[in-house]
């Protein structure tokens, strides 16, 4: 099992939004399991998710923190969003591992100071917004660092000029995986 009983129940929980609002812009299951599984392999410690929604993806991401002693900062601009996905963390018990930053996050990530430099990035918001939110959280990156953007499938067009600006970073290793709504994922190795 991928996450312990009390944690996997609320995930399910959330999950299942997806079929009673029209807004939950959530991840598939299987994307979340394989960023997971990333970010557990690259033994993640401070995560910068940019697009909390209902929180699916940040219970992952907050799951994989708590294993390594780390913390998550998540933001969204959706005050109702941030008080539901408050409310799922806290339920599954990963409340005390997450900071939720309510607000634009291209203005919001630039003042926020992590204890530890950011190791695994998640940008899953607005598409157009894409390289803002990276030039924000880029100055809080680890020299070795992980960035997911979600939905290089589904919306392969609006992401066409981001994604290759990240495969032109200094020090990036990127490719596109074609899992659930398709996500870039970039390796930098900076100096």
């Amino acid at each position: 099992m991928m996450f312990e009983p009390h944690i996997q129940s609320v995930i399910d929980r959330v999950n299942a939004i997806r079929d009673s609002v029209d807004d939950h812009w959530q991840i598939p299951r299987n994307e979340a399991l394989l960023l997971s599984q990333i970010a557990r392999i690259g033994q993640c410690r401070s995560f910068c998710e940019i697009g909390t929604s209902y929180g699916f993806s940040t219970l992952h991401f907050a799951a994989i923190a708590r294993e390594f002693g780390g913390h998550v900062h998540t933001f969204d601009i959706s005050q109702r969003k941030v008080n539901a996905a408050s409310q799922n963390l806290t339920d599954a018990g990963l409340i005390d591992v997450v900071t939720l930053h309510l607000g634009d996050a291209r203005e919001l990530v630039a003042t926020i100071m992590p204890e530890t430099p950011y190791d695994f990035v998640f940008v899953d918001a607005v598409k157009d917004q894409s390289l803002e939110y990276l030039q924000a959280v880029l100055p809080k990156t680890a020299p070795r660092s992980i960035i997911a953007t979600d939905n290089t499938l589904s919306h392969a067009s609006e992401l066409a000029g981001f994604v290759e600006h990240l495969r032109q970073l200094p020090g990036a290793v990127s490719c596109d995986v074609p899992v659930g709504n398709g996500f870039e994922l970039t390796l930098l190795m900076q100096d």
